[in-house]
């Protein structure tokens, strides 16, 4: 089975996506970028995927947001055994997928977990105070 990766946004998120993970990780042959743009319509970008699955593919979409065109347009390649529709994309997310080139949908799931754990706000805490009374 040949394994095919989408990243599937509204504008040009997924091809940013794209760039900033074959920066980290190189070339992917078998990743692909598709971006609505104003007045396109989702099913015409999912047609263009549709033309890159075959019955001997495993693909993995991995879409910007759940309930959004581009994603909603998506699902009906879901009835296609062959097909995963994962949403709410980001870097950490599709870099893990990619890097193992993870096709089944209890792997992605892990994943998605361990990524969500990744989530968390960062702050720089100064090693002392300081206090302007030490200065005299």
């Amino acid at each position: 089975m040949k394994k095919k990766f989408f990243l599937i946004s509204h504008n040009e998120f997924a091809h940013g996506l794209k760039k900033a993970l074959e920066m980290i990780i190189g070339p992917q042959e078998n990743l692909y970028s598709f971006g609505l743009m104003p007045g396109g319509h989702p099913d015409e970008l999912i047609q263009r995927i549709e033309a890159f699955i075959t019955d001997d593919t495993e693909a993995v979409i991995l879409g910007d947001i759940a309930g959004g065109s581009v994603c909603n347009s998506a699902m009906r390649l879901t009835t296609k055994r062959n097909v995963v529709l994962v949403t709410g994309t980001n870097l950490p997310l599709a870099m893990e997928i990619i890097v193992g080139q993870t096709t089944s949908s209890e792997a992605i799931q892990q994943i998605i977990t361990a990524v969500r754990e990744g989530m968390k706000i960062l702050t720089l805490e100064p090693a002392c105070q300081e206090n302007t009374e030490d200065f005299f």
